[in-house]
């Protein structure tokens, strides 16, 4: 079966401000859909009138026991703010924090400015503002008249062949092919740059042992097991440090989950994600060899199923008052 819509979940990282702490990793808590103030806070006059930038980050996780990979995921404003503030997106790292982001390159949309035929290659479109600088040679677009993601109408995806100079806020852009279908303007067809992060799958790195003595794990016949929906980003040790060879702690690097787990080599290692119910990962208890002894050491680390987005929302000084103002944001991508 292929990865359904319910399995592509949008969850909130552990802190969620305006200093430099914001972000940071993902946790278990899903963000509701269509519902006020799930990204972002109200606006007060104040703010409206001093203008404002402030950045929210999210992930997109494939919650899909089976292990299916998102394969070429694509994400990408699908439809604006209606009011006089611009929100764009980019990709981030699963752990950075507003603080220590470092995202050189923002994503957003715009309105085709006018009608465009099959078979063109040249297509003008109105950003939102000239200085958000989001379409640049090389990127790839979507161009969509659909009402939504999932509806009918036409969609295709183009890379940028070469921009010209702005004029006002209009930019037209000279795409690598020539358009499938016929646009319409007025609102009526939205052009959007497009994020393209690696497929979304959970996996582990190399396990790395450091032994003393002779203790092997032979993570090539017996790997980390781990599914799409437990599995998170986390540095893993297990270290012999109960005096006879066979028992050890299992520590991550994450001090908030808490975990301090003592086991042994006879028995495989299954700890338990409390927010799932099934375990953050499995090591077989047949991959261990040789002898080991106090002060080994055996390293990996797990990736959760996930990506993360970080979103910056930028109030112009003097803006005006909108109840309902919003943001859509896009995912695109088909089952491995």
């Amino acid at each position: 079966m292929s990865i359904q819509i319910s399995e592509m979940l949008w969850r909130y990282p552990v802190e969620r401000s305006d200093v430099g702490s914001n972000g940071g990793r993902m946790t278990a808590t899903e963000i509701p859909t269509q519902v006020k103030n799930n990204i972002w806070p109200d606006v007060p006059q104040s703010e409206r009138t001093a203008g404002s930038i402030i950045f929210r980050k999210v992930f997109v996780h494939i919650a899909n026991a089976d292990e299916l990979a998102l394969v070429r995921p694509r994400l990408f404003v699908e439809t604006y703010t209606p009011g006089d503030d611009s929100v764009v997106i980019a990709e981030g790292t699963m752990d950075d924090t507003q603080a220590t982001m470092a995202i050189t390159q923002w994503y957003g949309s715009g309105d085709l400015n006018a009608p465009v035929l099959t078979g063109a290659s040249d297509i003008d479109v109105m950003t939102e503002d000239e200085a958000l600088d989001y379409f640049k040679a090389g990127m790839l677009i979507r161009i969509s008249d659909k009402t939504a993601v999932d509806q009918a109408g036409s969609e295709e995806y183009h890379t940028i062949a070469s921009v010209s100079a702005y004029t006002s806020d209009v930019i037209t852009l000279t795409l690598s092919t020539t358009l499938a279908n016929d646009y319409a303007a007025s609102g009526a067809t939205r052009v959007a740059s497009v994020v393209e992060p690696s497929d979304i799958t959970a996996s582990a790195s190399a396990v790395a042992v450091v032994s003393g003595n002779s203790g092997v794990y032979d993570d090539t016949t017996y790997p980390v097991v781990f599914d799409g929906v437990s599995s998170i980003e986390q540095d893993w040790t297990l270290t012999f440090d109960q005096g006879n060879g066979t028992d050890f702690t299992l520590t991550s690097s994450d001090p908030a989950l808490g975990i301090s787990i003592v086991s042994n080599i006879s028995s495989t290692l299954q700890p338990n994600n409390p927010d799932f119910g099934t375990p953050y990962f499995a090591l077989d208890q047949a991959g261990y060899s040789g002898t080991f002894q106090v002060g080994d050491t055996i390293d990996f680390t797990t990736h959760a199923a996930a990506i993360s987005l970080w979103y910056k929302r930028d109030i112009p000084a003097g803006a005006n008052s909108l109840t309902g103002d919003k943001v859509i944001i896009g995912l695109d991508g088909e089952s491995a």
